[in-house]
């Protein structure tokens, strides 16, 4: 029985591992390669500017994160008197969203992290040439979606049958085939997939025809 355990682990870990070095495979020059935009950067970690396998010092956010983290204490909400779904203000809590903001409200550098890498340095000399990142690291280019999300897509709230049910546009949560939920909820990720940019920019699935707005809209 213990074999089996052990042989039951070691396939856990491969496939982790597997899907991980997938997941790099596919950052690598990606728009979220970040040495892209740094022409001092001396580390070929291309995983540390977001993650770590040891997190620092009272440091405990998921998915063992290492990216400072933004300040901004409230973004606001998207509001519509066609929308029936009840938003929360991802400033208020622990949204995996804020993930994403601390590089895309513009506040924090790209090269801000909480550990270091132990193959060299993130580098501060960043390439303005393309108008990505200004000389501080910020990201300065349409990805900025500042510290305002009242004028984005509403993200942070439950998508479920109730909601289906009160909006009449909307498919079954059960059925998208490639929208992801968090916890029952709409986030970033929903829409987004940070390591695979094979639909730009970073989208689950193609939007041609509007294919990705009609997964979870019957429209």
């Amino acid at each position: 029985m213990k074999g089996k355990s052990l042989v039951v682990i070691v396939l856990a870990v491969a496939i982790a591992l597997i899907g991980a070095s997938a997941a790099m495979a596919a950052v690598v020059g990606s728009a979220h390669d970040m040495r892209s935009y740094i022409t001092d950067a001396v580390s070929t970690q291309v995983c540390v500017y977001c993650h770590t396998p040891h997190q620092a010092t009272a440091i405990t956010q998921d998915p063992l994160w290492n990216h400072t983290a933004t300040s901004t204490a409230a973004f606001g909400v998207y509001a519509s008197s066609t929308l029936d779904a009840t938003v929360t203000d991802i400033g208020a809590g622990t949204s995996v969203s804020l993930l994403c903001m601390g590089c895309h409200d513009g506040t924090v550098a790209i090269n801000s992290v909480y550990k270091a890498p132990t193959d060299g340095n993130l580098g501060t000399v960043f390439d303005t040439a393309g108008g990505i990142v200004d000389a501080s690291g910020l990201i300065v280019s349409g990805a900025n979606l500042g510290i305002v999300l009242s004028n984005d897509h509403p993200i942070n709230f439950t998508y479920d049958a109730a909601l289906v049910t009160a909006d009449g546009g909307l498919n079954d949560p059960t059925t998208l085939p490639n929208a992801v939920l968090f916890g029952g909820t709409v986030q970033c990720g929903t829409c987004h997939d940070v390591h695979d940019d094979t639909n730009v920019p970073f989208l689950r699935t193609s939007n041609a025809a509007s294919a990705l707005c009609t997964e979870c809209h019957t429209k």
